[in-house]
């Protein structure tokens, strides 16, 4: 009886195994831990953000709202993909506070359709001297309407999420 358990329990984890590595061969780009923070696989490498991006990111993310609104809007801000982890969105948003030597992210977290724009601070730091390097010599950000020669129309808001039940749910604001 103990040899068939053990066989059966060796047999789901590799079974456990090869999913796992069919799962990270089919996410594009590269695929590396994020430094001290366990459980955090960042996809590609994080994109510099405009501060009317973020404040598109804030409608999305309760938490990063009420963070900025208390804090001030940050020296730098990006976008990191990461591995996909339900409840939360498949991407975080990085700020950088240089004076405060700070470094937090936050993450939109699937909680129910009505409810569109939660997220949570899902880590704290102080910024390492790689990533300093990183954002000094790093291209400043450009809105997509500033960077053509003609304005864009003016839209509404459409805030996208996907819910628990794999429903895609829209909100215009």
């Amino acid at each position: 009886m103990g040899q068939r358990l053990a066989m059966v329990v060796a047999g789901v984890l590799a079974s456990v195994g090869v999913a796992r590595a069919q799962t990270q061969a089919d996410v594009p780009g590269p695929v590396t831990a994020a430094p001290d923070r366990i459980g955090i696989i960042d996809v590609g490498d994080p994109i510099l953000i405009s501060r009317r991006t973020l404040a598109a990111e804030m409608t999305r993310n309760s938490d990063l709202r009420d963070w900025v609104h208390l804090y001030g809007v940050p020296d730098y801000a990006e976008v990191q993909e990461i591995e996909i982890q339900p409840p939360f969105a498949p991407y975080e948003v990085r700020l950088y506070y240089l004076k405060g030597n700070a470094y937090l992210c936050f993450g939109r977290v699937h909680v129910a359709p009505s409810l569109y724009d939660y997220g949570v601070r899902k880590y704290t730091s102080h910024i390492k001297p790689a990533d300093l390097d990183r954002l000094l010599t790093a291209r400043a950000a450009e809105d997509m309407q500033v960077a053509s020669a003609e304005p864009a129309p003016e839209a509404p808001w459409v805030v996208e999420t996907t819910a628990v039940d794999g429903k895609p749910v829209t909100d215009t604001q």
